[in-house]
């Protein structure tokens, strides 16, 4: 009887190691510990509903440096998931360049069009 009580101090002192009362809290009988901590503009990404948006980037012709400077560029002005290019006739050439870009929260178009722009690509077109 008293080894069952000494484990069951212990498992719930190693539960609060680290815990403070705000950051911490307890539920059931198995004691589940969460962090409540996380800031507002994080959990207001994650909860942001995924959108898919297509993006024809003229000027984009291979699937190798173009294509990771469009992943790049756009991925610097938004909270983006995936970026992946449309199927194409052949391999090696970009006969189709628009990418599929799924997000959270709000494609910055314009920021996003200027860095597209300034890195030397001809014309930006989005379709939702």
């Amino acid at each position: 009887m008293r080894l069952a009580i000494l484990f069951s101090s212990i498992a719930l002192s190693v539960m609060f190691v680290g815990c403070d009362q705000q950051a911490c809290s307890v539920q059931g009988p198995n004691a589940v510990v969460r962090s409540e901590s996380n800031s507002e503009t994080s959990n207001a990404s994650e909860l942001a509903e995924t959108k898919l948006i297509s993006v024809k980037v003229t000027g984009m012709m291979c699937p190798h440096s173009c294509l990771k400077d469009i992943k790049s560029l756009i991925s610097k002005t938004n909270d983006v998931e995936s970026i992946e290019l449309t199927p194409q006739k052949e391999a090696d050439v970009i006969d189709n360049p628009v990418v599929l870009v799924r997000y959270r929260g709000e494609l910055h178009k314009e920021a996003t069009t200027k860095a597209i722009l300034a890195a030397g690509f001809e014309n930006v077109e989005y379709t939702e």
